[in-house]
């Protein structure tokens, strides 16, 4: 098969990872294309597979950007084109070439979550309702929608009527390979006295850090920590100024965007993700295949990935809940080990080859 991921850029996001490493772990005898918008700012490229095709977009305004896609899917000819984010355009695209490919979907986010998110521009009314449309219109006439989890699905499909036949959970890849080299990599970051926690995303509303810090701040007033925040974004200016208040004493550290940060999550004792949504929630397979125990509030993708008391800890967004987990998994030593033996077991399910194997089998029906 000839097979075309088109996603806007490589910037280090969840859904510009997964594009990188689904398509280079497709089975080798298939013609893989990757199609980018923009070149700049590429933090993946070093992890796309020598037998990859990259294509970068010469033009820049979204219209000619348009035409340009579409005469590049009329040249190759592709079986399968999976946008990443650029849906509405790569649909539009495969139209205007006239190529009998298949269109398939991936989301990652819950639609209604991302309407909501105060990151983006869709507080406005009349741009939610004019998005909600077209999710309505393009979603409903795409072969396939591959979604992250159950949560993603059905949001889909109650809010936006896409037809659950159409949905398709295929949960994202994590390289556990790469997560152990990178996990035993030295660190060069002083972690003090006490316990470290650590938090690891984007560094904006969604992943709600405040609720992460009111925890820390919480925790310190019983069983001082350290915490060590990884990522970069736009409110990074705003929570330094918090952890700079007299309550945290020097004991929140921002240690940027790393693109290792599975040394650091492996030296810690516990891994929290307070954020307000996810669709998935990548990062916490990866802590959990480093061996730290996770605990992470309730979200459509984390009850997807955490078993309760099995595997980590599920609690309710609120600090009270998110200290009392830290401190149960930093006070018994049994429930720790229990829950990092069985994440262990649990996250083979989401190695590479598993997952790629689904999306070939997706891939071969969706061609016959």
């Amino acid at each position: 098969m000839k097979i075309c991921f088109v996603i806007p850029t490589l910037t280090s996001g969840g859904a510009e990872r997964v594009a990188v490493t689904v398509l280079s772990a497709l089975d080798s005898r298939h013609e893989r294309m990757l199609y980018l918008f923009s070149g700049a700012d590429g933090v993946y490229f070093d992890r796309i597979a020598p037998g990859v095709r990259v294509v970068v977009a010469s033009k820049r305004s979204w219209l000619a950007r348009l035409f340009e896609l579409a005469r590049f899917l009329r040249t190759t000819q592709p079986d399968i084109v999976m946008p990443f984010l650029s849906y509405f355009i790569t649909a539009i695209a495969v139209w205007l070439s006239r190529v009998p490919a298949r269109v398939v979907f991936n989301q990652g986010t819950p639609t209604t979550g991302f309407l909501e998110d105060p990151d983006f521009s869709w507080q406005q009314p009349l741009r939610r309702r004019v998005f909600a449309w077209m999710t309505r219109f393009f979603y409903r006439r795409a072969d396939a929608v591959v979604v992250t989890s159950q949560g993603v699905a059905d949001d889909l499909a109650t809010c936006y009527g896409v037809p659950r036949a159409k949905l398709r959970v295929l949960h994202n890849p994590v390289d556990l390979e790469v997560i152990a080299a990178g996990a035993a990599e030295a660190l060069n970051e002083p972690a003090g006295e006490g316990p470290v926690v650590v938090a690891v995303g984007r560094l904006a509303g969604v992943k709600n850090y405040p609720l992460f810090l009111a925890a820390i701040e919480q925790l310190n007033r019983s069983t001082p920590v350290h915490a060590w925040i990884l990522g970069d974004g736009d409110e990074r200016e705003r929570l330094e100024q918090v952890a700079a208040q007299p309550p945290f004493a020097g004991r929140v550290r921002f240690l940027g965007f790393r693109q290792n940060p599975w040394a650091a999550i492996a030296r810690a004792d516990v891994f929290v993700l307070t954020s307000s949504y996810e669709g998935f929630g990548n990062v916490l397979i990866e802590a959990m295949a480093c061996g730290t125990p996770v605990v992470a509030t309730r979200s459509p993708g984390t009850i997807e990935i955490i078993e309760h008391g099995v595997n980590g800890l599920l609690v309710a967004h609120e600090p009270h809940a998110v200290a009392a987990a830290i401190t149960q998994i930093l006070t018994d030593r049994p429930l720790r080990d229990r829950l990092v033996a069985r994440a262990r077991l649990d996250v083979q399910h989401y190695a590479v080859p598993r997952v790629a194997e689904r999306y070939g089998r997706l891939f071969q029906e969706m061609a016959a």
